[in-house]
């Protein structure tokens, strides 16, 4: 089965000499090209190279858009927040050698946020295999083999469809996930003799369905135990994760804690799922929360951030897949199976069996709900606490600047603006006051926790958004930090030549993490080695004359030379106009670089927490400044390993939200 010419068959008709003869065509390139087309592929991202530009240039000549990146790094970002808001399997190609090792970060990224992504990788000659003496040999199975689903080498033409077929299978079955090809070179320059057939494929093998994933319902008896437990308890609460994103199981879901009157919250790609104005939402859990009768987590990798579940009482879980069944939570039923149609399951157990929540039910809804608007006040003043304070008329506070952002948001968009979480610091801050009404709306790095991936998800999110609406203008909102602009904002220059609608919010402190000199290294620096005490610690270059006298990057300008429309503000006044200027730009396709200078002795608050604090149980106590001794010895003077805290004497530890004083 010969690939189809992708090129002017009338302009063929006057080649003196046949198309192919003069040319390696058709070559395994097409193979890949036809395959992807079929998998309705229409965004591949990626860097090229010399042992990949047979198969790119065949990508873009059979009609599929490519996004190309300054960086490698770059393109498995673009590729996975495009996958979240698209739910398609994302497309990343890269060459060989550096192309490969380059694209690990955001690979490793896509596996933790159960992303479904192929990438491509090019591969060196096989003659030259381990001999470490050729140009960029390639070790995608050894590089990529920890951090993927499934990595495979492909070295003859006749695997390419069976091979990149099975791929997207596996990487969209749950848990979703990345898989990499490795892509030979030489098989890319090999010619393809008229009866060379693709092994064990079958193209469109399930017609119209070929590219849906096979979905699977839940154990009818674990339903029904399910149901009849939720139904016997009057105070459940339910969590909202990951699954019911992919499954796209908003309306069940909606359905079904209206049907039983189940207060819920949302995590992660889960947030927006169902709307959260609806009245039983809340943000997280509440503080009340060792009432919970029965907890009931759909789809919720429970991990790091959810405290692995400690302390939850007894747990019903509904996940996609059996591995997304944790084995460290108290568990009376677990349900396997697609979180759209479970629910469907359990609203069609509850009709059909005439099932009422029990006489406590409105009284705990009452309360979550009495509960959130206090929360919701309490977040409010919190954060309106530091609006008129001297200090913030030559800098911002980061937990005001979260709150004037969201109430503007809120105004002016109903909040359907797409949110990436970038910026240590701000990160801490502005999570609680988001508010999520459609699914994959507040993107993150799930667990890999690192920096500099806004960028690129930013550029994703918006070209997925393009794709699926194009009518629909409503800008991305990638809320960096200064650190994560350094790591990648180069790459606003990709957002500036698609003209994308995006606003880049950087809260500029002039560092990485500068806030924590006032909290554990002393405002000076002092705990580092003397040789890196002025002016390179962490990038936090401080000027002698003071802190606020800091020359810091001006990330606005330099975007600027990208197209970008770009501003810089230092005061709480000047927020609020200049959030409208930008966005009217972003609206016009013209990408908006904010950059905010931030009050530099804040910190993310959960470095007053015991987690973070004993992070930093190595330095010598009498060096520490005053908050960094108030923590240790509030959350580690009964520890065993530090008996000398326990003669010090309490220090007040200040609220991680109040600037500390040069």
């Amino acid at each position: 089965m010969m690939p189809k010419i992708e090129y002017d068959l009338e302009a063929q008709k006057n080649l003196k000499v046949p198309l192919g003869e003069r040319e390696l065509i058709p070559n395994a390139g097409m193979y890949i090209a036809q395959t992807l087309k079929e998998q309705g592929v229409t965004v591949a991202f990626g860097v090229s190279g010399g042992h990949i530009w047979n198969m790119v240039d065949a990508i873009s000549r059979i009609g599929i858009h490519t996004v190309v990146p300054g960086h490698e790094q770059t393109a498995p970002y673009m590729a996975e927040a495009y996958a979240q808001v698209t739910g398609k399997t994302a497309v990343v190609f890269v060459t060989a050698g550096p192309g490969t090792t380059n694209a690990t970060s955001g690979v490793q990224q896509a596996l933790l946020s159960g992303t479904p992504m192929v990438i491509l990788t090019g591969g060196h000659e096989l003659v030259h295999e381990k001999m470490f003496n050729c140009l960029q040999e390639d070790f995608t199975q050894e590089v990529m083999g920890g951090i993927t689903k499934w990595t495979q080498r492909i070295t003859e033409v006749p695997q390419v469809k069976q091979f990149l077929t099975r791929g997207f299978k596996l990487a969209n079955t749950a848990p979703k996930g990345p898989v990499a090809l490795n892509i030979l070179t030489t098989m890319l320059m090999t010619p393809i003799p008229a009866w060379v057939k693709q092994a064990e494929y079958v193209p469109e093998w399930r017609g119209a369905k070929t590219t849906e994933r096979i979905a699977c319902a839940g154990n009818p008896d674990e339903v029904a135990a399910a149901v009849k437990r939720l139904y016997a308890v009057d105070k459940p609460f339910l969590i909202i994760g990951d699954d019911p994103c992919w499954d796209k199981a908003g309306e069940e879901l909606e359905e079904l804690v209206t049907l039983a009157k189940i207060p819920f919250t949302t995590r992660r790609l889960g947030r927006g799922v169902v709307n959260e104005n609806h009245p039983y939402c809340t943000r997280g859990l509440p503080s009340f929360r060792k009432e919970i009768e029965l907890m009931i987590p759909v789809g919720l990798k429970v991990g790091f951030f959810d405290g692995f579940g400690a302390g939850w009482p007894e747990t019903i879980q509904i996940a996609a897949s059996e591995s997304l069944i944790w084995t460290h939570i108290s568990t009376s039923v677990a349900i396997v199976g697609s979180t759209k149609l479970v629910a469907r399951q359990m609203i069609d157990y509850i009709k059909a069996n005439n099932l009422t929540p029990p006489a406590g039910r409105d009284e705990w809804i009452k309360r979550i709900r009495d509960n959130e608007v206090a929360s919701a006040k309490k977040r409010s003043d919190r954060a309106l606490k530091y609006k008129d304070l001297p200090r913030y008329k030559k800098m911002i506070h980061h937990g005001y600047l979260s709150k004037v952002i969201t109430d503007f948001l809120e105004e002016r968009y109903q909040s359907r603006n797409r949110v990436v979480l970038d910026g240590f610091t701000v990160s801490g801050f502005v999570m609680p006051y988001l508010k999520a009404v459609r699914p994959a709306q507040i993107l993150t790095a799930s667990e890999q926790a690192g920096i500099g991936h806004g960028i690129g998800m930013s550029i994703g999110a918006a070209i997925g958004d393009l794709e699926t609406n194009p009518a629909d203008r409503t800008p991305v909102v990638a809320m960096m930090g200064d650190a994560g602009m350094g790591v990648d904002g180069m790459n606003v220059e990709v957002a500036a030549r698609f003209k994308l609608p995006i606003v880049y919010i950087v809260t500029n402190n002039n560092g990485w993490l500068t806030g924590m000199k006032y909290r554990y290294y002393g405002e000076k620096w002092e705990t580092f080695g003397t040789q890196d005490q002025k002016g390179a610690a962490w990038l936090g270059i401080v000027n002698e004359a003071g802190p606020e006298k800091v020359d810091a990057i001006r990330w606005d300008r330099i975007c600027a030379e990208f197209g970008a429309y770009g501003e810089t503000i230092s005061s709480h006044e000047e927020i609020l106009p200049a959030l409208q200027r930008c966005f009217d730009a972003a609206e016009k396709g013209q990408p908006a670089v904010l950059n905010c200078m931030v009050d530099h002795t804040i910190v993310n608050p959960a470095f007053s927490t015991p987690l973070y604090s004993i992070s930093m149980v190595h330095i010598p106590f009498d060096e520490l400044p005053e908050q960094g001794k108030a923590a240790r010895i509030k959350f580690w003077s009964k520890a065993p390993y530090l008996p000398g805290l326990a003669n010090e004497e309490s220090i007040e530890m200040k609220d991680p939200w109040d600037p500390i004083e040069d």
